[in-house]
């Protein structure tokens, strides 16, 4: 589905009926990240997954994640949904937190993916602006292929060649202008650990015990902090543990939408 909302074009998935889910994509992906939640959740629930600014079919570029947090509440809107559960993977989970500082009442669950509260340090804000040189001086190509290493677990990367392949799919598409104001959006994102002690809603923390992207250190601190909270580590899966390890995955999600449910 496509609308214009918040002034741009937005593309969504909206399949299943029930309970809403609302499901975030992560840097550099599109909505079609989450096609194995979706067939699993959707028997269920209603889920729901849009596709960023500047990423898949949606237009405009992610000039910061206020922004992106803004057009998740124009499509909310759009959608009539007065409470859903919000479901945020990496960036995603980046976008849910300034959903969550702003319209925290709308929330009756959250999941929180493969992602982590904390701004970024300096070291990390300049490899941040060195990627955006290295798109404008190379094009995507390499940048991209060396995200997929940061991103897979090496036991996938070393035995699961589908797999790796599907992860380089599913970033193939991305813009170059859009990966480089992502980037920036990420880097200057402001540190959300403050928002973790005032959370209300059920939530879950899910992480890949392989995660050198946000690590499961980060997901453990997160999870004691929020009141609460479900912490769910997924074995041989690295930072897109939904792609590594789809089933256990989609298991850790029904249970917690069935309990919230």
């Amino acid at each position: 589905m496509i609308a214009t909302l918040n002034g741009i074009r937005l593309a969504w998935e909206d399949q299943g009926q029930g309970m809403p889910v609302v499901l975030l994509h992560g840097f550099p992906f599109t909505r079609w990240m989450w096609r194995a939640q979706t067939a699993a959740l959707a028997r269920g629930h209603r889920v729901i997954t849009p596709d960023f600014r500047g990423f898949g079919e949606s237009g405009g570029l992610p000039e910061n994640l206020e922004l992106l947090a803004d057009d998740l509440h124009a499509l909310v809107e759009h959608l009539h949904l007065p409470r859903f559960v919000l479901g945020g993977f990496s960036m995603g989970g980046y976008v849910a937190f300034r959903y969550l500082a702003r319209h925290a009442e709308r929330l009756s669950g959250l999941m929180l993916l493969d992602t982590r509260p904390e701004g970024d340090t300096e070291e990390g804000r300049q490899r941040r602006y060195a990627g955006i040189e290295r798109i404008r001086a190379e094009g995507p190509a390499g940048f991209l292929e060396d995200f997929a290493k940061l991103v897979v677990s090496p036991k996938t990367w070393e035995s699961r060649a589908e797999t790796v392949a599907e992860v380089r799919r599913l970033m193939e598409d991305a813009r170059p202008d859009a990966l480089a104001a992502g980037l920036r959006a990420m880097a200057e994102r402001p540190d959300s650990t403050a928002l973790l002690a005032t959370v209300t809603a059920p939530t879950l923390v899910l992480v890949g015990e392989d995660d050198k992207a946000t690590p499961v250190e980060s997901s453990r601190k997160m999870a004691a902090a929020i009141p609460g909270a479900d912490l769910v580590i997924i074995p041989s899966a690295g930072h897109v543990s939904n792609i590594e390890q789809p089933d256990a995955f989609n298991a850790a999600l029904t249970m917690f939408l069935r309990r919230i449910r």
